[in-house]
């Protein structure tokens, strides 16, 4: 089976616009779909994604969260240190002693330094008894947590991650909305990770277009899959349910109440 990545929301327009939907699969990307599924249609969708996925409504709900540096130093972002042939200091006793490898290097594929320390998070997909506005209140919260961090000078790599199981096995469906050099603007990863279109009419479209899998579109499209967590330092896992995502001040609680079980000492206004 085909996994798909895109480095941004442009290459899952185009992949969208040049891919024809398979013969015979379901119709729930371009079907009517009411508010509590998805409050956009399939053209207003691809055409925010042709555009980047900018979507500027979302970001304006975000809320002014507050991250303490010096917690997020001493408890998440410790930079990994071994001893190499080359690196940024002398190990003096090693060098005394003849050991060819005298220097201390950060671990090769370690994203921290002292400068500028990466958090990867992932986002997961939801099920069919999810709420849109439930999807809506998750993504704002976790928009409020990363300007949180990156205000502090934190950088945030973050993917949407579509990974879905069905008839036909594991499907990963990838999409990197933010790289942790780039510049942070909320309105950019918003539509991705806040609003149901990006499941419901875009990532079901990709489905829709599998000609491996027919079949998984006439059984309820699978469901998300999550087998991804262990490859981000924070991830949202796959939704069954509005629980802790009810209201807006229910998910801010729920994502600070996550951010802080990895050492993340940030507060999104819940009082915590």
């Amino acid at each position: 089976m085909e996994h798909l990545e895109f480095k941004s929301m442009v290459e899952v327009a185009k992949y969208l616009d040049t891919t024809p939907r398979i013969d015979g699969c379901g119709e729930f990307s371009i079907r009517d779909q009411s508010t509590r599924e998805c409050p956009m249609d399939w053209e207003d969708a691809i055409q925010l994604a042709r555009t980047g996925g900018y979507w500027a409504e979302g970001a304006a709900k975000m809320v002014q969260g507050v991250a303490d540096a010096a917690a997020l130093r001493e408890n998440y972002a410790q930079p990994m240190l071994h001893n190499d042939v080359a690196g940024f200091m002398p190990d003096v006793p090693a060098y005394l002693a003849g050991v060819p490898d005298n220097m201390i290097a950060f671990a090769q594929g370690d994203m921290t330094t002292a400068q500028t320390p990466t958090i990867t998070i992932g986002v997961g997909t939801f099920s069919y008894g999810v709420d849109s506005s439930a999807v809506m209140n998750r993504g704002i919260a976790i928009l409020s947590l990363i300007d949180a961090v990156e205000a502090i000078g934190y950088r945030v790599q973050l993917d949407y991650v579509g990974d879905n199981t069905g008839s036909g096995g594991l499907k990963k469906i990838r999409v990197v909305l933010k790289e942790a050099s780039q510049h942070w603007n909320a309105g950019s990863v918003a539509f991705a990770i806040a609003h149901a279109g990006m499941l419901r009419r875009l990532t079901v479209g990709l489905l829709e277009r599998d000609p491996d899998d027919v079949s998984r579109t006439h059984g309820g499209y699978g469901r998300g899959d999550n087998g991804y967590i262990e490859e981000y330092s924070l991830a949202f896992e796959y939704m069954t349910d509005n629980a802790g995502y009810e209201t807006l001040e229910d998910a801010l609680r729920s994502v600070e109440t996550m951010a802080r079980d990895f050492g993340m000492d940030v507060n999104l206004g819940t009082g915590a």
